[in-house]
């Protein structure tokens, strides 16, 4: 049975997403809304200048295949994740507001 889980995935010190980030944002569309039900970049700073990592919500059937969703991600494949400290819990959510991004849209809600 799948569960929804949220995910919070902290990028290791020193590291620069900038660089692959345009492969990061292009995967993100065809996996939306299956596992990807949200997701997100985390800041350190209110102004959004400085990435902290990344937040989901993410359907799977454990955290193991959370795990392995992550790894094919290519923050985690050019070591901007830290994926020994992702957290990992499952979710309720009692209300889920629509936000569209480029290259998601109805097409892509087929569950």
């Amino acid at each position: 049975m799948s569960t929804e889980y949220n995910v919070i995935i902290y990028d290791l010190p020193n590291t620069d997403r900038s660089k692959v980030r345009p492969k990061h944002v292009a995967a993100i569309p065809p996996v939306v809304p299956n596992p990807v039900r949200s997701a997100g970049a985390i800041y350190t700073d209110e102004t959004k200048t400085k990435f902290a990592g990344s937040a989901f919500h993410l359907v799977a059937n454990s955290k193991d295949e959370v795990i392995e969703f992550l790894k094919k991600d290519i923050y985690y494949k050019e070591g901007i994740w830290d994926i020994n400290n992702v957290v990992i819990n499952p979710i309720g959510v009692a209300v889920r507001l629509p936000k569209k991004m480029d290259g998601v849209d109805e097409s892509n809600y087929k569950i």
